[in-house]
């Protein structure tokens, strides 16, 4: 199961550097159990990000779950609690949520999608670690490898376990076209530099299952994110 909310919100003093404080809201507003359960996890079912609508200007906190009991935990809260205000203790601010909008669907539904996706636009800064390093530059290869391991992790329906398969996808997917600049990303006091913008990737060769494959990640990725801290605002996406 897979899901996603995204809030419009306003408030004096809001941008979209906050992202931390918003995860803080969230674990504070939660079941606690189920907070310190994600706490101490290294990988998580689920996605917090504040990122700005380039066209329309407005700011959006986007939340995506990708399991049941994450969905029920998390976006259910919001859902059932009908939160209008969240007031950001640190920073001592109420921002007012103007709107709330929900998808759901199941990764059984995006495998045999039709639409054909081969575009990530990168809403919040974005990186992945490389012998150690955080990169500000996208190896496509190690992004989509992380969804495949987040699907694997967390899944409650699904287990991409063909090694042929995904070893062949991984070294036959590129980079075609990209627009991308480094942005840091701030975590409290410390800045983490990564990259937004866009990028079209493809398939060498004309093999319909890795197409099909490919085009399920890409999917998916809009609820898993891209990369690392995506629990804590970066890696934020949408796909085209």
């Amino acid at each position: 199961m897979l899901a996603k909310i995204e809030m419009e919100i306003e408030g004096n003093g809001l941008d979209v550097n906050m992202s931390s404080l918003f995860h803080g809201y969230l674990m504070n507003s939660i079941d606690s159990a189920y907070a310190d359960y994600l706490h101490y996890n290294e990988t998580h079912p689920y996605t917090s990000c504040i990122y700005k609508d380039m066209e329309s200007g407005k700011i959006f906190w986007k939340i995506t779950t990708f399991n049941k009991n994450a969905y029920e935990m998390l976006i259910k809260y919001f859902l059932e609690n009908d939160v209008k205000n969240i007031y950001l203790e640190k920073k001592g601010i109420e921002i007012v949520v103007k709107s709330i909008s929900m998808t759901k669907t199941s990764f059984d539904e995006l495998f045999f999608s039709n639409e054909k996706k081969s575009k990530i636009y990168f809403l919040t800064p974005t990186t992945h670690k490389s012998n150690g390093v955080l990169q500000i530059f996208p190896n496509i290869s190690t992004l989509l490898l992380g969804v495949i391991n987040k699907i694997n992790q967390h899944s409650d329906t699904i287990k991409l376990e063909d090694e042929n398969v995904i070893n062949e996808l991984l070294e036959k997917v590129y980079i075609d076209e990209y627009y991308l600049r480094t942005r840091y990303f701030f975590l409290e006091n410390i800045r983490v530099r990564g990259f937004i913008g866009n990028l079209k990737i493809k398939i060498k060769g004309k093999d319909e299952m890795l197409y099909q494959l490919l085009n399920f990640l890409l999917q998916v990725s809009e609820y898993t994110g891209l990369g690392v801290k995506t629990a804590l605002g970066m890696g934020g996406i949408k796909i085209g």
